[in-house]
């Protein structure tokens, strides 16, 4: 499943061919991935491997579990049901906070990212879509200026864009639009540095991402 490696670059090149087999479908969603066993396929040491893990579950791309070992992300109804139920506290929160916080030049990347967001909306691909849509909302968790509450939603939400990257890979264009455009009012309420409507705004469209999700799970079921 990998080729061996050089040590040059070791570990962002294993984790960008781990990445990629996640993401390939090769390794499957839940599947345990063991560090001996990947250090012997890739010919690198302990050290390289974890190190690249590391990288991996700060990307939300896989979960380590105490005492169990290291798996790919896996996720229920249930479980993504959670990290709205976070979302709608800290970042409804981080989204005033960015409001209140953000400089010119954020804002201008925040709209540019907006704008990448819509463009792999209209051409219909869910993966670059997922990715300018994660890229989005780390762009506002950066505005805050809280390390604090940014290494928090990184902990708790990039795990739900890492299995959307995984397994939703079919999205309705017409949802993926609709997930887009709902980015333009918050965006607009945060370059106003209007804190209480840019708060205002997330939560209500928190929801409409929320049912865009549970739409693509019942449509997964229905073709499994």
């Amino acid at each position: 499943m990998f080729e061996k490696l050089t040590p040059n670059t070791l570990r962002g090149r294993i984790a960008q061919q781990i990445r990629g087999a996640i993401l390939s479908g090769k390794l499957k969603e839940g599947e345990r991935l063991v560090e001996r066993k990947l250090a012997i396929a890739f010919g690198a040491s302990l050290t390289a491997v974890r190190e690249a893990l590391i990288e991996l579950e700060a990307e939300g791309f896989i979960l380590k579990k105490i005492n169990l070992g290291t798996y790919v992300t896996e996720m229920s109804l249930e479980d993504v049901a959670k990290v709205f139920q976070v979302r709608r506290v800290l970042e409804a929160f981080a989204v005033g906070e960015a409001a209140r916080n953000g400089t010119p030049e954020q804002l201008e990347k925040l709209e540019s990212a907006y704008l990448q967001m819509l463009d792999a909306a209209r051409t219909r691909d869910p993966r670059a879509f997922n990715r300018e849509d994660m890229n989005w909302h780390l762009l506002v968790w950066e505005m805050t200026g809280n390390q604090y509450l940014h290494a928090a939603l990184r902990r708790a939400v990039l795990p739900y864009f890492a299995f959307f990257a995984i397994r939703i890979t079919a999205l309705d264009p017409l949802s993926l639009l609709r997930d887009a455009t709902g980015h333009l009012p918050l965006l607009e309420a945060i370059k106003a540095h209007d804190a209480t409507r840019a708060q205002q705004t997330f939560t209500t469209t928190l929801e409409d991402w929320l049912e865009i999700t549970r739409s693509e799970f019942a449509h997964r079921l229905q073709t499994v």
